[in-house]
């Protein structure tokens, strides 16, 4: 499942409310990107894995997701907060 709807992206912004994922750290690199540390809770991972069908944590599949749909949910959270 690679495309994220508007019901996942208040599901995930839940799990940030509530302190299931947060952003640790954001390092910036000289190329313009930047890496990303988060903690995420059980219920957060369990989330997760059934979202996207998996058995167990794959950092792999996160970091993809993340990657994908980051963008969406900043755009998601600058509307809400208006």
């Amino acid at each position: 499942m690679s495309d994220i709807s508007i019901m996942d992206l208040l599901e995930i912004k839940k799990h940030i409310d509530n302190g299931a994922f947060k952003v640790v750290e954001v390092q910036e690199e000289e190329t313009g990107g930047a890496t990303v540390n988060v903690e995420v809770t059980e219920d957060f991972i369990k989330w997760f894995k059934q979202r996207e069908g998996l058995q167990r944590w794959s950092n792999r599949r996160f970091q993809k997701f993340f990657d994908n749909n980051l963008q969406k949910f900043l755009r998601l959270g600058t509307q809400t907060e208006k």
